[in-house]
């Protein structure tokens, strides 16, 4: 058993995608995994069990990672060859920590080195993650102080409304009543982000769901002259999950072709069983505008959107329903030729 323990731990050591180097309390090199030896240049059998003194040579002194061994001081954003000699060209940044045992006394010091991409997307995970520390804060605030208000104010503007029918100032209070309604489409945005994965989690049909979803949406697609072109298979399973946020998501999705799609577009629906990876595939392909790479980049984060009138939650709102059936969405845009988009969901 503690053999298994070892290999697993090795394995997991050596498929981290940072460089990890520990050295013992005598400064010899215990641990130096694959991703260090790619940043280092080095193999991690020319190193290991060897003094990392000798590895540096004298005329580098003893580097910062055995400053930390014999000090207990800490480093951060180093260059990686204070810590060991670097003949790679991978850009990174390297920081020490000392190890200590039950007792406090130092046994050992570990660097780590995170290449300058996985340094960004660790900088990049933080912030979204605050920001949506944030948004789940001012979602539950918004359900009693700003919703309830809205609601009689919006009573008194249409018996407002009634009263000047037929007058000049009518045209104002119409623009004031639709401006109220963006805004209670932002709150209800906001309340998304409260609920829980499964609101009401059972086994549901995805071809149901979407010729549900179809149904609504025939009537605008009618009026604005698109045509809906769907190619449904007949051998998908149910899945476990909400019917309603999935109705949701096709919902939004059709509404984002809508808004990209002139008199006499296209959007094609086409769904397919995958037995082997038992994932559900729901395809939605259109003739619109497309997007650039850019846009498609950023177009799950909270509060990014290219519409004048959005909230910049739809996608974000879509990806983290599909995240909570266990799925994922795919997005592809060429500008000019159209826009398609992939979800999938496990078989329940």
């Amino acid at each position: 058993m503690v053999e298994l323990v070892e290999i697993w731990s090795r394995l997991a050591i050596d498929n981290l995608p940072v460089g990890l180097l520990v050295i013992d309390r005598e400064g010899r090199v215990r641990v130096f995994n694959r991703a260090l030896s790619g940043i280092t240049g080095l193999k991690a059998d020319e190193v290991m069990d060897r003094p990392l003194l000798n590895l540096n040579g004298p005329e580098r002194g003893s580097g910062k990672l055995l400053q930390t061994l014999a000090t207990g001081r800490e480093f951060q954003d180093l260059n990686p060859e204070a810590v060991i000699p670097v003949t790679s060209s991978v850009a990174c940044l390297a920081s020490t920590y000392v190890i200590r045992d039950k007792s406090g006394v130092i046994i050992g010091a570990m660097a780590v080195f995170i290449p300058a991409g996985r340094q960004q997307e660790l900088e990049s995970a933080i912030i979204k993650a605050e920001k949506l520390a944030i948004l789940g804060q001012m979602a539950a605030g918004l359900v009693h102080e700003v919703r309830n208000p809205l609601t009689v104010i919006g009573g008194f503007l249409q018996l407002l409304q009634k009263y000047l029918k037929g007058t000049p100032q009518e045209e104002y209070v119409t623009l004031i009543l639709t401006e109220l309604k963006h805004v209670n489409i932002l709150i209800s945005d906001f309340l998304q982000l409260t609920k829980p994965g499964f609101s009401n989690r059972s086994r549901c049909s995805i071809s149901k769901i979407i010729t549900d979803v179809v149904m609504l949406v025939e009537s605008e697609a009618f009026l604005r002259k698109l045509d809906i072109n769907l190619d449904m298979a007949t051998d998908i399973p149910d899945i476990l999950g909400d019917s309603e946020q999935l109705k949701q998501v096709f919902l939004n999705i059709f509404k984002n072709a809508f808004d990209a799609l002139s008199q006499g577009g296209k959007i094609f629906l086409q769904t397919s069983w995958d037995r082997h990876e038992k994932f559900i595939q729901v395809v939605f392909r259109d003739t619109g505008t497309g997007m650039d790479e850019q846009t498609v980049a950023n177009m799950f984060d909270p509060f990014f959107t290219t519409k004048e009138s959005g909230t910049g939650l739809g996608m974000f709102i879509i990806k983290k329903i599909i995240d909570n059936h266990g799925g994922r969405i795919e997005v592809r845009s060429i500008p000019g030729e159209g826009t398609s988009v992939t979800v999938l969901l496990p078989a329940g």
